[in-house]
């Protein structure tokens, strides 16, 4: 026989295997190895964006980077003679005049893809210049494939055609992501005729800076791509991120107009100006050639004119305005080498350490979620709105951790998959929280409608950790209540008048039972049982019980007034209080069981309920519930009264009033000090003074039986002393 666990056991099972569920379906929807949604992709993709922006602009590289760029820029359009397209001896002079300065690597992020008509020998000299130089290298395009961009039609000079064999060709193409941003680089591509890697344009600069041969290209291991002595982190089998130091303008611009002005070529200016001649590049003071500024640099000439289109959106804008984050190819090529130079790489969290994290993150939540949850107390909203700060501070947690990670290790977490399993487990902790309390709210509500108030049902609703199902012991306040000579009345009356009346008398009493948040424990005929202190504790319940029973005596007077105007019988109805240890839970047989009290103190409370006849009171109550009342009621001792069943005499008090409700009579507190200074000499043996105090209370209240049973006793004992080990006590003879 198999047995299912315990429930400790079984409870922490299902709460691990909802986590588990909800870690694995965050992983399906977020990582793309398993399942690519476009919403969860671009979300994540955004976060990136969003940790360069808090990030900012991490250093002004315009003096101390290793990258320049030549802008093709409006005011080299205005400065240069000839009109776009500019022809291939603008770039000859170029490249020669860099080369000249002292540039390292040379770059020409230009696409020249068709010949003008008669400027072959343009592009001869052009081609010539580069061969003359032997560090340019030449943009060149591959066409999209599955995973790389690879060369299908075989044209060795890559859409190119100034290239051929000995040139240095780098590729140009970017992948952009889902958004269309440029975020991710490819270190080569890949030329599916020939089966072989062609270095992406950054790198093949790369390999002219560090001297290594035009096809070296990175290798993969792992986790990283190997270039040059680095290790630079994968994103994905095919790139790395791209680590932006800012938006565009980072990098030192110049003008390609004043690399081209030397002493041998005229701009506009010094055509219109004859002998007004600047010469920026070969002026001995302030030019270009001496003053070191391309001296063992990276030099990239590319458009930096809008109109060129060669802008894209990259992950930094400049915060100015909504579609700022556009960036020209040369500076996103400048960004790459930079991040080669200085190995400053972004380290993407791998896809395990993904699944860790969303797991424990899972199971942590879920159980701190459910917990909360689980905590009921009458502040139950106070508690859910806990539970929803609890996430908040977990994903506001989770977004600084992954923000502090990024600004200051260079370090990319995932931050969709902890927000969704975070939520997601809130979702999922709150939804079974929902389904295992339905039964538990059901089975209370079935159990307990019979028994207490709506409102302490509600509670114990909200708050099952307040009800232990089954016997417990514990301290509670029993009342019993019973209507005198019910017996006769019954018989005098016809039934349906009996029930009507009875119905009315229960109703009555049983709300002011449940106003002051009693149990009703069962009825017996007219008798009435209750108790306070269970199933929900209450440090007050013996005066929530006193008031309850004060209440009632009130009420009934109202009660009697109308029902003698309408022919009715009066009822009058002794009540007894009891505060003591007692046994409360459910109890029965199969299929039929009541939540009620058992114990010695419920039986006190029955006695005290049925003493009332001796002395002709409303309220008896004991000694033990006394004392926990006395600052907040008003009553008075009566006797030391020995019960059937008890050996040990108690201390029996009439409860009279509440305090602070309404105004003692002071006819009622004079009636009580004498009694009571009556009471302290009878017990003293006394019993011509006490009987003289007894009658000044009868001539404050000339109704209270007490003091007139006093006298009565006090006689009898003056006629007939009491032994000498008399001690007072009262035997009560009948139940």
């Amino acid at each position: 026989m198999i047995r299912k666990p315990s429930k400790p056991v079984w409870s922490l099972l299902v709460n691990f295997g909802i986590s588990l569920a909800v870690a694995v379906l965050v992983l399906v929807l977020t990582q793309d190895m398993i399942l690519n949604l476009p919403p969860f992709r671009r979300a994540e993709l955004s976060l990136i964006d969003l940790r360069f922006e808090k990030r900012g602009s991490r250093s002004l590289l315009l003096d101390s980077s290793a990258v320049i760029i030549v802008g093709i820029s409006q005011d080299s359009y205005n400065a240069l003679p000839a009109k776009w397209p500019w022809p291939k001896s603008y770039y000859a002079r170029l490249v020669r005049n860099l080369h000249r300065a002292g540039a390292k690597a040379i770059g020409l992020d230009v696409i020249f893809s068709a010949s003008d008509t008669g400027a072959h020998a343009e592009e001869q000299d052009l081609r010539d210049a580069i061969r003359e130089a032997g560090n340019v290298v030449l943009a060149g395009k591959l066409e999209p494939d599955a995973q790389y961009y690879s060369l299908r039609k075989g044209f060795e000079n890559f859409g190119n055609i100034i290239a051929d064999s000995t040139s240095l060709i780098g590729l140009v193409n970017v992948p952009a992501d889902a958004d269309g941003v440029l975020r991710r680089y490819m270190p080569f591509g890949y030329e599916s005729q020939r089966q072989r890697r062609i270095p992406t344009f950054s790198t093949a600069l790369l390999n002219v800076y560090y001297g290594q041969k035009p096809s070296y290209t990175a290798e993969i291991s792992g986790e990283y791509f190997h270039y040059v002595g680095r290790e630079i982190p994968r994103y994905d089998s095919t790139t790395f991120l791209i680590n932006y130091y800012g938006p565009s303008g980072m990098f030192r611009r110049i003008n390609v107009a004043d690399v081209l002005d030397d002493k041998d070529f005229k701009t506009v200016d010094e055509l219109e100006h004859p002998g007004e001649d600047v010469n920026t590049f070969d002026d001995p003071d302030t030019g270009y050639l001496t003053d070191g500024t391309f001296r063992g640099k990276i030099v990239i000439v590319g458009s930096v004119m809008p109109e060129e289109k060669d802008l894209f959106p990259v992950s930094f804008a400049q915060g100015r305005r909504e579609g700022d984050n556009e960036m020209y190819g040369v500076e996103i090529h400048a960004n790459i080498i930079q991040n080669i130079l200085n190995k400053d790489f972004i380290l993407h969290e791998p896809t395990w350490l993904t699944a860790l994290v969303a797991l424990g993150l899972s199971m942590f939540t879920f159980a701190l979620t459910a917990g909360i949850k689980s905590i009921r107390t009458r502040y139950s909203a106070q508690m859910e709105f806990l539970g929803l700060a609890v996430i908040i501070a977990e994903m506001v947690i989770l977004y600084w951790v992954s923000i502090k990670l990024f600004t200051e290790l260079n370090y990319l977490t995932d931050m969709m998959s902890p927000f969704l399993t975070v939520a997601g487990c809130y979702v999922g902790s709150t939804i079974y929280n929902y389904v295992t309390e339905r039964k538990q709210r059901l089975l209370i509500k079935s159990m307990f409608t019979q028994y207490v108030n709506p409102s302490v049902v509600d509670e114990l609703i909200a708050n099952p950790e307040k009800l232990r199902l089954g016997g417990e012991r514990k301290e509670l306040t029993v009342f019993f209540s019973d209507i005198e000579s019910f017996t006769s009345i019954s018989e005098q009356m016809p039934p349906e008048e009996l029930v009507s009346i009875l119905n009315e008398y229960l109703s009555v009493m049983t709300t002011i039972i449940f106003t002051h948040a009693g149990t009703l424990d069962k009825y017996e005929g007219d008798a009435i049982v209750a108790f306070w202190g269970a199933p929900i504790a209450q440090d007050d319940h013996a005066l929530r019980a006193c008031c309850a029973a004060v209440e009632m005596q009130k009420i009934l007077q109202v009660l009697r007034d109308r029902w003698q105007r309408e022919g009715k019988p009066m009822l009058n109805v002794r009540i007894g209080l009891n505060t003591g240890e007692m046994i409360v839970g459910n109890m029965g047989g199969m299929g039929r069981f009541d939540y009620t009290v058992i114990g010695d103190s419920v039986n006190l409370g029955a006695r005290l309920e049925s003493a009332n006849k001796l002395y002709k009171t409303g309220i008896l109550v004991s000694e033990s519930l006394y004392k926990r009342v006395a600052g907040s009621v008003f009553g008075r001792e009566l006797d030391l009264l020995r019960v059937v069943g008890k050996t040990e005499p108690i201390r029996v008090y009439e409860l009279m009033d509440i305090l602070g409700e309404e105004t003692i009579p002071r006819s009622t507190l004079d009636m009580t000090e004498f009694f009571t200074a009556g009471l302290l000499l009878y017990r003293k043996r006394n019993f011509t003074a006490a009987i003289s105090e007894f009658e000044k209370a009868l001539q404050r209240v000339p109704s209270d039986y007490p003091s007139k049973l006093y006298i009565q006793r006090s006689l009898r004992y003056i006629a007939s002393p009491p032994p000498a080990d008399w001690d007072g006590v009262f035997t009560l003879e009948t139940k």
